[in-house]
């Protein structure tokens, strides 16, 4: 192989694994961001868990955005055992996490941050009041969804 030749294939074999190296940091350190932003997440498939006491944690629901009727809220009880750090919606769309939700649009899941305040056993409750429960067919597409937390 002659030089010339043999200068670009180690730059572009360099500029590969630069690109694998800066690729695989992004990755871990998005997942080592949201581990800690929404702590342990529970969804619809683990309806409880065991958390420290100092812990954040988090659960999470399907939205299919306030544009279509859905409005999440949630409840603890006992109510002094968790503080409720907020509630967000993280779009499904990539443009819409960029640019915002288009109109109309704006589904994704919900999250619901809380951060474990004492020892023992709280139960969460998310409820969608859709369009506002306001008639038999709202109601039946309304939903309540509950967890189990045990603060040690």
């Amino acid at each position: 192989m002659s030089s010339p030749k043999r200068l670009v294939f180690v730059l572009v074999g360099a500029a590969i694994a630069l690109v694998l190296v800066v690729g695989l940091a992004t990755v871990v350190g998005l997942r080592i961001r949201r581990d800690a932003r929404y702590g342990t997440v529970l969804d619809r498939q683990a309806t409880s868990a065991t958390v420290e006491s100092g812990d954040r944690f988090s659960v999470r629901v399907p939205d299919r955005g306030a544009s279509v009727g859905d409005n999440w809220t949630a409840t603890a009880e006992p109510a002094d055992a968790v503080a409720l750090v907020e509630d967000e919606l993280v779009s499904g769309s990539l443009a819409d996490r960029i640019f915002g939700p288009s109109d109309g649009g704006g589904g994704g899941n919900r999250y619901f941050l809380f951060d474990a305040r004492r020892s023992g056993q709280v139960t969460i409750t998310l409820t969608n009041c859709f369009q506002g429960c306001g008639s038999e067919r709202t109601r039946a597409a309304s939903e309540t969804v509950t967890w189990t937390v045990t603060i040690s």
